[in-house]
């Protein structure tokens, strides 16, 4: 595909909707932010940054497709801090990601480079989410001197003995992987949260959030390139084995990261049991392993309260 298609057009109605739809959750959890744009190495792509609130700076890394919004509900607990979120390439209305040839190290640490040097940061503590946290982790490896503390949500994909959901694993499948995306592609806002029941939250908790949630989840994935973002990154990272040889990082390798590292992992998370967490957790120099209880792979939607005190 050129890679100038996957450019997003600002006026595009498309994303007018998604945009609209994030200013409008923003506003229901009393959030006000700024967004900036950084480019993303020579490629020609730019990431789209948003940022909230005042005081000592923290990154938030997502996961999935890299959308910020999800994160919302978490960042309204994080008072008195400033707030620098990555949507990451391919995601969150930065431009679009073709992920399937990239070198995925170089690419995602890259990404989270990128924004600590435009923004003048030297080392910062990350929050990350799934995926995101994996970067992060790399960010940590790779570069040791910019990151002081990880706070991983969610199992953070492809380490060790975690594995993906096998509808996860399915989409890495070339033809399979679009007929079941159309199949989950929610027809309208009030049904587009029903994929994160197999992700462990319960059908109570979903239809407690606010609709303005559900409506971020429809119309950012009308996104143009969206598809392309997001199968291109589950090809990329999983096979129907579990992760990517070239992606999965080792017990050696996760012990290389000499900064401490919390983990929030829900009990319902589809990706890794607890015991795994504790796992995983026990190949890093400094960790501390929360189990949060009844939380699915996006813990704090669940416990938001808990999440919140501990991430801070």
């Amino acid at each position: 595909m050129n890679s100038s298609s996957l450019i997003l057009n600002d006026d595009d109605s498309r994303v007018v909707k998604a945009r609209n739809a994030e200013r409008d959750l923003l506003s229901y959890y009393k959030l006000e932010a700024k967004t900036r744009y950084v480019p993303f190495g020579d490629s020609g792509y730019k990431i789209r940054v948003t940022e909230i609130g005042n005081g000592k700076p923290v990154v938030l890394v997502p996961g999935n497709t890299g959308d910020v919004f999800p994160l919302i509900p978490l960042m309204a607990r994080l008072t008195d801090r400033r707030i620098i979120a990555i949507n990451r390439p391919g995601g969150g209305m930065s431009d679009s990601m073709d992920h399937r040839n990239i070198d995925f190290r170089k690419f995602a640490v890259q990404t989270v480079i990128s924004v600590l040097d435009e923004l003048k940061l030297d080392k910062v503590p990350i929050i990350a989410h799934s995926i995101g946290g994996h970067m992060s982790i790399l960010t940590a490896i790779d570069h040791p001197e910019r990151v002081s503390t990880l706070v991983l949500l969610g199992v953070p994909g492809n380490l060790i003995n975690t594995s993906p959901p096998v509808a996860l694993r399915a989409l890495s499948i070339p033809g399979l992987n679009s007929l079941l995306y159309k199949l989950v592609m929610p027809k309208k806002p009030d049904k587009s949260l029903e994929s994160l029941r197999f992700m462990g939250h319960s059908s109570e908790r979903l239809t407690k959030l606010p609709s303005e949630f559900s409506d971020c989840y429809y119309y950012f994935q009308q996104l143009p390139n969206y598809k392309i973002s997001s199968l291109s990154l589950m090809r990329r990272i999983n096979s129907m084995r579990g992760s990517q040889p070239d992606v999965l990082l080792h017990k050696e390798e996760l012990n290389q990261v000499k900064q401490p590292v919390m983990f929030l992992w829900g009990t319902n998370d589809p990706f890794g049991t607890i015991e795994i967490g504790r796992k995983v957790a026990s190949c890093f120099q400094q960790a501390e392993f929360h189990a949060i209880q009844d939380a699915g792979h996006l813990p704090w939607l669940d416990r938001p309260e808990e999440c919140g005190s501990l991430a801070m």
